[in-house]
């Protein structure tokens, strides 16, 4: 019995050590802690963000960039966490119906909405966010003020509503990019709009900012 005990205090000890190794060695992987932004994404907020002056715009979009190549798409998939979510990469079942990955044993991660979602309350550190921002891509859409001229932060839409992702800006050309949890591209990505985002609205979470018609 004292045998065990001892064994059981050895184990601890070590499974504490571990994670304190990998605090140090790969800080993303620690819940409430967010990831960095890779460097060529950081390449493009900076041409992109030049002219932003709202630091909860700044701030939001930063925070979704923090996930570009880290986090794969999951059907369905939802996080209330604030920063990295540790379920991230393990295998689950998709449990939500409409996929061809339902039923099936996929890498947890997240889908589209579920995405937007996470990137707002990890931006304001408060998870009552995820109701103001919505679940799903028409909760979001209908929680928005449309608008014609997208700022950093505002969200775009697929005209069909399928799809939902987080405006940066527009690049010195004039390009207008996203980013956005696509199932096509596997995960977390920065694409050009053009890719099918047709419809723009800016979340509530911006307090007294109105989009324009």
């Amino acid at each position: 019995m004292r045998r065990k005990k001892e064994f059981r205090r050895a184990t601890r000890s070590w499974v504490a050590l571990l994670l304190l190794a990998a605090g140090c060695l790969l800080p993303g992987l620690i819940p409430g802690r967010t990831v960095s932004v890779p460097t060529g994404v950081e390449a493009l907020l900076t041409q992109v963000l030049t002219e932003e002056t709202d630091p909860a715009r700044i701030t939001f979009v930063r925070t979704a960039c923090g996930l570009v190549g880290k986090v794969g798409y999951f059907w369905g998939g939802k996080s209330h966490v604030v920063g990295w979510n540790p379920q991230w990469g393990w295998f689950r079942r998709v449990t939500a119906k409409g996929s061809e990955s339902s039923g099936k044993l996929r890498r947890y991660g997240l889908d589209c909405s579920g995405f937007v979602s996470w990137a707002a309350i990890t931006a304001w550190r408060d998870t009552s966010v995820y109701d103001t921002v919505g679940e799903g891509v028409k909760t979001q859409y209908a929680n928005c003020a449309p608008t014609t001229d997208p700022r950093p932060g505002d969200l775009a839409f697929f005209g069909d509503l399928s799809h939902v992702g987080i405006v940066l800006g527009r690049d010195g050309s004039g390009c207008l990019w996203v980013v956005h949890c696509s199932a096509s591209r596997k995960g977390v990505v920065v694409t050009p709009a053009s890719v099918g985002f047709s419809l723009y609205g800016t979340p509530a979470i911006f307090d007294g900012q109105e989009g324009s018609s």
